[in-house]
């Protein structure tokens, strides 16, 4: 009988700290409401570039990730719930931070090679049109035709420039950055 005791106390204090860690990863439910809601005036607020009310939402959320332990440059979106992606379930965030991180760095060197594929895509070409906001989908349409405008003079300064900007808007609400330019333009 201690041996059992023994061998008892040894798997509990083995998985005790795995399980604190586990449930340190978790939000609680009124915690993921709250964050939920900050994350998501959030969002509005940087369509509208309200930069007070972001900055207040950004402190209200990273209050929540110091109280959780969550890394300051973990994305927002990585720990809400409507994010598509949830922090801490199983994902290697390192490697998603270091390729967004390189994206910079290796998109000149991609851009020559992939700069048609937004034409002949089948059936996934414009799933993006009609998700941006009026303002937003303004904003793209303008960088995309002065895009090809730049492009068919191989203006690659200028280019690059558009490029970031429709990069920007794409962020903010959440369109994969490997989204092809064409398929969120409203027109050709």
């Amino acid at each position: 009988m201690k041996r059992f005791f023994t061998i008892f106390a040894l798997l509990l204090a083995i998985t005790l700290p795995a399980a604190a860690q586990w449930q340190q990863r978790r939000l609680s439910e009124d915690d993921q409401r709250r964050f939920d809601s900050y994350y998501s005036r959030w969002q509005d607020y940087r369509r509208t570039n309200n930069r007070e009310q972001i900055s207040s939402m950004e402190n209200r959320m990273q209050d929540i990730y110091r109280h959780y332990g969550i890394p300051a440059d973990t994305p927002y979106g990585r720990v809400a719930s409507n994010g598509n992606r949830g922090w801490g379930r199983d994902r290697d965030w390192d490697r998603d931070r270091d390729r967004d991180r390189d994206w910079g760095r290796d998109r000149g060197r991609d851009r020559n090679r992939d700069w048609d594929r937004d034409r002949d895509r089948g059936s996934d070409r414009g799933r993006f049109r009609g998700r941006l906001n009026s303002q937003d989908q303004a904003r793209f349409d303008s960088y995309y035709s002065r895009w090809l405008q730049y492009r068919q003079t191989n203006n690659r300064s200028e280019m690059a420039s558009m490029e970031a900007r429709m990069r920007g808007i794409m962020n903010s609400n959440q369109i994969p950055l490997e989204t092809p330019f064409g398929e969120i333009a409203s027109r050709r």
